[in-house]
């Protein structure tokens, strides 16, 4: 068994991999996630889908700070783990889903990673092997083990030039080891034969192909991640091919799509109004996605000018005030639209709850929650913006029914987990329930004792048991 190709998978799984790019960019990073999880199930071999699953992984992991739980303890952790471990040789493919899921909280998990590079390497996917074991020799360059497993992997792969480069470095950590010799004469042998091979053919693919400029635009054509000069690069090819066929919308977008990640947003602009100039454009869901997304993204990088601009030289926070207020008037406006055009777009629904919410209307940011929490990977987090719009409202019971079905679904004692109690002890204490209230922040202390204000509402409760007050009632959240 080797890795496949994305162009090797059925007409379905590459749809499945272009929504996945598609809420890559619209920020819906969750979706990403569940769509590659799903697809790796079925076919473990595409090493594409993991990279773009990896991509989207360590964005989550970024924003666990934001009220999104991404972290699994470390004793959860290791109990998930051992179910691979023990189901490793019977079922590689599912114990590298297992470790999948195990980084979908914890990207940077080398546990995980290994399990993922020993499940590949029981199906001789030397390529994804190597992958993961450069991850975790990135995080840990002296670990000799994993170094020595990632060279045996190069090898298998053909990246022997890699290769060499990992011997040479065990020979200056372990030097005079005989297994490091071996794998440093593997490895020369293995680029020896490569050479030897490249030399008989006198040429390799790109020189095959018509000429090396070409063969550079399918290389960036078929990349997942490309590099800024790439970018670049890449925008000419699809203007020339614009050039060639004005007709293709599909072309318009990808350009569309480069030139925002180059924050070139009035070409952008430009090439957009050229694409909805064609007779097919207006039914064509994604450009009218792109249209918001590149609106949104001009003011918040006016904003993100400004910001660093006052930061650094002083200013007027009066109009740092008014463009905060005009991005989130775009926000919404834009959201507003896309929910018109496509109300069965949960994750479109989550988004505009969370800007009307953010604006203030609460009553039109519950209508969007209750129908967001319809899908099975947004229903935790609606419930709880639910339970928070119901506080804002002062309706305390109803955001208890809200709160109490994720707080008995989330099983880890994560950010998330912890958000929602701490507001379940909230809204105890708006009804005059203490005793339910410090059960709540209990559950919070002995976990996270650095958590908020738990630390010294637990303390204030005992100081007080008497009276059976923790706190003056909070403001609303």
């Amino acid at each position: 068994m080797s890795e496949v190709l994305e162009y090797d998978l059925s007409d379905r799984d590459r749809k499945k991999i272009e929504n996945a790019r598609t809420a890559m960019t619209r920020g819906n990073f969750e979706y990403t996630i569940e769509i590659c999880c799903s697809l790796l199930d079925e076919e473990p071999r595409c090493l594409e889908v993991r990279r773009l699953l990896r991509k989207a992984q360590r964005r989550v992991y970024a924003n666990k700070g934001k009220g999104v739980g991404v972290m699994l303890t470390g004793l959860t952790g290791y109990l998930v783990l051992f179910r691979g471990y023990l189901i490793l040789k019977r079922d590689p493919g599912k114990a590298m889903s297992i470790g999948e899921n195990v980084l979908n909280r914890n990207v940077y998990s080398s546990r995980a990673l290994s399990l993922i590079a020993r499940g590949a390497r029981a199906l001789d996917l030397n390529e994804t092997e190597s992958y993961c074991l450069e991850l975790i020799c990135e995080k840990y360059p002296n670990n000799i083990v994993k170094m020595e497993r990632l060279c045996e992997a190069l090898i298998k792969s053909g990246s022997t030039e890699k290769a060499l480069r990992i011997a040479e470095g065990l020979t200056r950590l372990r030097p005079g080891s005989s297994a490091v010799q071996e794998l440093v004469k593997s490895a020369s042998v293995a680029h020896s034969i490569n050479q030897g091979k490249w030399a008989d053919k006198e040429e390799d693919f790109r020189s095959k192909l018509k000429n090396k400029k070409q063969a550079d635009s399918l290389e960036r054509a078929n990349r997942v991640v490309v590099d800024e000069s790439g970018s670049e690069e890449r925008a000419e090819d699809l203007i020339e091919a614009i050039q060639k066929d004005p007709q293709q919308v599909d072309s318009y977008k990808l350009l569309v799509r480069s030139l925002i990640n180059q924050e070139r947003y009035s070409e952008a602009m430009e090439w957009l109004d050229k694409a909805f100039a064609l007779p097919e454009a207006e039914a064509d869901a994604p450009l009218r996605q792109l249209r918001s997304e590149l609106k949104v993204n001009r003011v918040e990088r006016e904003l993100f000018d400004l910001r660093r601009e006052i930061a650094e030289n002083g200013g007027s926070d009066e109009q740092l005030e008014a463009l905060e207020a005009e991005l989130l008037e775009l926000k919404l406006g834009e959201s507003r639209k896309l929910v018109e055009q496509f109300p069965n777009d949960y994750s479109q629904r989550y988004k505009y709850g969370g800007y009307l919410f953010e604006s203030g209307n609460i009553d039109a940011a519950i209508q969007q929650f209750q129908i967001s929490q319809r899908s099975p990977s947004l229903r935790i987090k609606s419930l709880v913006l639910l339970g928070r719009c119901f506080m804002a409202k002062e309706l305390f019971d109803l955001a208890l029914e809200q709160l109490k079905q994720p707080a008995e679904s989330l099983t880890v004692v994560d950010e998330l987990k912890k958000e929602v109690l701490y507001l379940l002890a909230q809204c105890y204490e708006r009804l005059d329930r203490q005793e339910d209230a410090i059960q709540q922040y209990k559950a919070i202390y002995s976990n996270d004792i650095g958590y908020r204000d738990v630390s010294q509402k637990i303390n204030k409760f005992y100081g007080k048991e008497s009276t059976g007050s923790i706190t003056n009632p909070p403001s609303n959240p």
